[in-house]
């Protein structure tokens, strides 16, 4: 079986085929402009992998609350056409294939409970931190989606004062506030900056870092209460720094302690995939969907 994958972004269309367990021949293209703009760039990609693999699939990692049993997006993206209409009938009359559709932070998790870092647990959460923060919630490696299809919107929990996991535990919101307090521009220090600054030896800069390991590790730590997995497993951007990750578990231990908490202490692990979780996660995505209809 060779499926044909795609992971669509803002900026970016990912792409590549999964073929005996394993992920060929990515490349990505810019996104296009429409909708018939991306079937086009579509049909075009399945042409030319139809001349080499025998495809009998196509699945898409997709932004905005994907609904994979209608096969619509609702909510908002960083692709405004592709809601509120029958993407995936569509688009299985376009390649006369079946199409499996799934939201990107959940292929990202299903990727990595099923395979990668989470592959030896029964019970995953999958958080991915960015410009805010979303995850996956993954039970003996099937997928939940809440009866609203919402399950693993892990930012939008409120931690202090009306703010969210999002809107205080990322390093935009880190340079911001590192921003505002030394009367600067929002846009003009970013998350990295900040770091690095830190590590410079900025005081300012240290006690943000400080506020974002700290709400990270809050965060996390209310996720291992509500929900008890075997383990957390952290991707986004965060999960390419070493000491980034050793100082949210630092904060995590430290939180645990001062709490007399340490039975609850979570077992937090690097994802595998990084940026190809998402495709790889399609590639599972479709070989259950494959399974259940079996």
């Amino acid at each position: 079986m060779a499926i044909l994958l795609f992971d669509w972004g803002g900026t970016s269309i990912k792409y590549g085929v999964w073929q005996q367990g394993e992920l060929k021949d990515t490349a990505s293209v810019e996104t296009p402009d429409s909708w018939e703009e991306m079937k086009n760039r579509l049909l075009e990609l399945y042409q030319q992998f139809q001349s080499r693999y025998a495809i009998d699939g196509i699945s898409i990692s997709a932004p905005g609350c994907v609904d994979p049993q209608s096969g619509v997006i609702s909510g908002l993206s960083a692709i405004p056409y592709i809601h509120h209409f029958p993407i995936v009938e569509e688009l299985s009359g376009l390649f006369s294939l079946p199409v499996c559709i799934e939201n990107d932070a959940n292929s990202a998790g299903i990727a990595e409970a099923a395979l990668g870092a989470g592959r030896e647990y029964d019970s995953v959460l999958f958080v991915i931190a960015g410009s805010g923060i979303g995850g996956a919630i993954v039970d003996n490696k099937v997928l939940r989606h809440g009866s609203h299809r919402y399950a693993g919107e892990f930012g939008m929990m409120t931690l202090h004062e009306g703010q969210t996991f999002s809107e205080l535990a990322t390093a935009v919101a880190t340079a911001r506030r590192y921003a505002r307090r030394m009367s600067l521009a929002a846009d003009s220090v970013s998350g990295e900056d900040v770091f690095r600054l830190a590590e410079e030896g900025d005081n300012i800069a240290q006690q943000e870092v400080a506020q974002f390991y700290h709400w990270m590790a809050i965060g996390l730590l209310n996720l291992q209460v509500c929900y008890d997995p075997d383990c957390l497993i952290i991707g986004g951007g965060i999960s390419a720094s070493d000491k980034i990750f050793n100082g949210i578990k630092q904060r995590l231990n430290e939180l645990v302690n001062e709490k007399d908490l340490a039975e609850f202490l979570p077992q937090v692990v690097l994802c595998q995939y990084r940026n190809d979780a998402n495709l790889i996660g399609a590639a599972v995505n479709f070989e259950q969907k494959q399974r259940d209809r079996r």
